[in-house]
């Protein structure tokens, strides 16, 4: 009786052992296993974007007159207005930065006008003049620092070409003259480039005596060889022009 009752002692103070070591080791544990805190990367600064030119600041037309071409925006804001008796070569740079660099450059010489620098930006050219000592220039305001001319409707970057009335190269030349004045229409039987006024000056007669004619000056409109339409808008020129 005495040694089973000392057994029994014996046991319970070994599952009291254990119990304790078992309870010890799963604190133990939970303790190990809890997760720690993962350290994070610090933020990164993200580069604010380079602001760059809004479409409404872009040149959308190029709007050829009788005294000067302006460069507007799509909003109708103009860019730039480049008067044709203003510096050629000022001109020239302002169309570089609103148009980008041009698709040609070359020299054009003749023996009715005064030498001229070309410069083109697909359907549009500028041409500055360069009047030697040997040519004889009109009086001002009829001897511009530089001419432009309207080959195309559209210059480099999509750029619109039209004239201040909204005329463009390649409509038809008869639906244009229809109701012009007599003396706006030349027909040229010889060459065959016919020509009609599209804009005349304002702030001056747009009639110049010229080789004994009385000619109109301002924006005219010329057809190709017997196209019968118009290839070429020039400004500022003589309506008998063949430029």
């Amino acid at each position: 009786m005495r040694r089973t009752l000392t057994l029994t002692v014996i046991a319970a103070v070994a599952l009291l052992t254990i119990t304790a070591c078992s309870t010890g080791q799963t604190e133990g544990d939970d303790t190990a296993s809890s997760p720690k805190p993962v350290a994070t990367a610090a933020l990164t600064h993200t580069p604010e974007p380079i602001p760059s030119a809004t479409p409404a600041a872009l040149p959308a037309t190029i709007i050829i007159g009788a005294e000067a071409t302006d460069i507007v925006a799509v909003d109708g804001t103009v860019l730039s207005s480049l008067s044709y008796q203003s510096d050629g070569d000022a001109a020239v740079a302002v169309l570089r930065g609103l148009l980008g660099e041009p698709t040609s450059e070359s020299v054009e010489e003749s023996s009715h006008y005064p030498k001229a620098d070309l410069t083109e930006w697909n359907g549009f050219t500028i041409g500055v003049n360069r009047p030697d000592a040997g040519f004889n220039p009109r009086p001002d305001p009829y001897n511009p620092a530089f001419v432009v001319r309207a080959s195309g409707t559209m210059a480099t970057n999509g750029v619109a070409i039209e004239d201040v009335n909204g005329n463009q190269t390649g409509q038809d030349f008869d639906s244009t003259v229809d109701g012009k004045p007599v003396d706006q229409v030349h027909y040229d039987e010889t060459f065959g480039i016919d020509s009609v006024t599209l804009d005349m000056p304002s702030s001056f007669s747009g009639v110049i005596p010229d080789y004994g004619l009385s000619m109109t000056y301002g924006v005219i409109g010329f057809t190709g060889r017997d196209t019968g339409i118009i290839e070429n808008i020039v400004a500022p020129s003589d309506l008998y022009s063949l430029t």
